[in-house]
């Protein structure tokens, strides 16, 4: 099992199939799943379908760090508390890589 570490865990790839197939993988390693098709069912499109200030857990295939400023605030404050925060991006800033855990294609 994968140690949570509390930063954002960052799932880097442009291809959004497989970027949805590397977080089922990510959550199957943390173990919100026992397979990755377990997974594809908690996985959302973007991070507006949760309502943050509740959610046990977010899990979306498409986010922008470039958005909201306050939802980026949010969402590592949830990661610093323990709640488990995985994004998927087509890049990573370099800005939010302080904050973030990457994994990319090749390392997952």
């Amino acid at each position: 099992m994968l140690k949570k570490e509390n930063k954002i865990f960052v799932v880097v790839c442009p291809d959004l199939q497989l970027r949805k197939q590397l977080i089922a993988r990510l959550a199957v390693k943390l173990g919100f799943a026992l397979i990755p098709s377990d997974a594809m069912k908690l996985i959302k499109q973007n991070v507006h379908a949760y309502d943050l200030s509740t959610a046990y857990f977010v899990m979306c295939s498409e986010y922008s760090f470039r958005g909201a400023s306050i939802t980026n605030q949010r969402l590592y404050e949830m990661a610093a508390r323990g709640i488990c925060v995985i994004v998927g991006v087509r890049a990573l800033p370099r800005e939010y890589e302080l904050i973030s855990q990457a994994f990319y294609p090749d390392n997952l």
